[in-house]
């Protein structure tokens, strides 16, 4: 055989080739998906944004100062410095894959050169030896037909081989160029997304400017005001101890002798006890539109921040006069008139219970079977006002849950 034919096999070739195609498009595939994810969640901080909006327009039309408005600005900073955060992710992250990909394509490049420099090599070769090594005396010299024909095809092969080589390495240049050149117009889309950053980041100052002025004001009443949080902490543990109450009564109401009510369940209340458990994090709203001003467990106060408030559920703040419904089937088993916090509605769910507080123009009586989504009663609210206040927990029994992670984020 010719000294400049090389003997390593195609398959060896093709399988080192493709190695670097194959990761970059998996690298491309997952970074894909994580932008995807990015920008998912940029449109939806954005959205709840414009919600918080919203109601401090309807909240700012009723009340120059009020601790409500206070919260809806502390939790649109909160918004604010996540929707900045994840730009900056976005901006890092397409930076990152404009890194990756030009290494690669040097890599690539780099391959194809030597490929290129071999395969010119070996016709130079080849040239120089013809008269020495001539392929039809090469094919002549054969001892039989059969190797004749082996010698002709290697000839055929091995030159077509090496030309599909560099003719797979300069497409995958094209493919990979053509990669940066998109990634360059998405960089460029980013550094319009870097101006949007700092437009928000001045937005973000500007709100902070306001909270800081609502304090201001706030504080100017601090007297006074210090003296209604203490009094609406006595009714708040007043009101809580009537719940628990209530709860510990209708789970020992449900269970009876046994030692938690999940024993008690019928086949049929188990399965609903069962598919709201897996639907965890999946649960509609109690209220179509929304966003959460009372946080689950001990949290600091929006104004003085050494008064602790001990929340057993989450309060949401919508729109006045907003429909209540119900997050999952279930059954009604107590629709009940608290001093202070208008009428609230148990809702059993196999062994879990939801309550829903501040409510009138209850549409449910005690044993009604209600579905997911239908209508219980409506939000109570204050004569002018635009916004109202629902208070809502979530219970396993006598343990109480935090409802935020058990809805759908909005």
């Amino acid at each position: 055989m010719p000294p400049y034919f090389c003997e390593y096999p195609m398959n060896f070739f093709r399988s080192y080739l493709l190695l670097p195609i194959v990761f970059l498009l998996l690298f491309n595939g997952i970074a894909a998906q994580s932008r995807r994810s990015l920008e998912e969640q940029r449109k939806k901080t954005l959205q709840e944004i414009a919600e918080i909006n919203g109601f401090l327009k309807e909240v700012q039309q009723t009340r120059k100062t009020s601790l409500e408005k206070l919260t809806l600005l502390g939790n649109q900073i909160t918004q604010y410095k996540l929707l900045i955060s994840n730009m900056n992710k976005e901006i890092q992250h397409v930076d990152h894959q404009i890194s990756e990909t030009t290494l690669r394509i040097r890599k690539m490049s780099d391959e194809a050169d030597k490929l290129k420099a071999e395969y010119a090599q070996m016709v130079f070769h080849a040239y120089k030896n013809r008269g020495k090594y001539n392929k039809l005396v090469y094919i002549l010299s054969s001892k039989d037909f059969n190797e004749a024909y082996r010698r002709m095809k290697y000839f055929q092969q091995y030159g077509q081989f090496r030309k599909k080589q560099v003719d797979e390495i300069i497409e995958t240049q094209k493919q990979l160029n053509e990669e940066i050149r998109q990634l360059a117009v998405q960089k460029a889309e980013k550094e319009k997304l870097r101006a949007e950053q700092q437009r928000e980041s001045k937005q973000l100052e500007t709100v902070q400017g306001e909270q800081d002025k609502e304090i201001k004001q706030l504080k100017s009443q601090e007297q006074k005001l210090r003296k209604q949080v203490a009094d609406k902490q006595k009714e708040a543990q007043k009101l809580q101890q009537s719940i628990n109450r209530l709860i510990a009564e209708e789970v020992k109401k449900s269970k009876g002798d046994s030692k938690n009510l999940y024993d008690k369940l019928t086949p049929e209340e188990r399965s609903v006890s069962n598919n709201f458990k897996d639907n965890k994090g999946l649960l509609p709203w109690p209220t179509e539109r929304g966003i959460i001003t009372g946080f689950f467990g001990v949290n600091p106060h929006p104004l003085y921040r050494d008064i602790k408030l001990d929340n057993n559920g989450i309060d949401i703040t919508t729109v006045g006069n907003a429909n209540v419904r119900a997050i999952f089937g279930g059954m009604v088993t107590r629709v009940v008139r608290i001093q202070g916090e208008n009428i609230a509605i148990f809702v059993r769910h196999g062994n879990y219970i939801s309550v829903y507080m501040n409510l009138v123009d209850i549409v449910v009586r005690q044993g009604d079977q209600v579905k997911t989504k239908d209508l219980i009663g409506k939000v109570y609210t204050e004569k002018g006002a635009k916004t109202a206040v629902l208070h809502f927990e979530l219970w396993e029994e006598t343990n109480k849950l935090n409802p935020e992670q058990w809805i759908v984020r909005q």
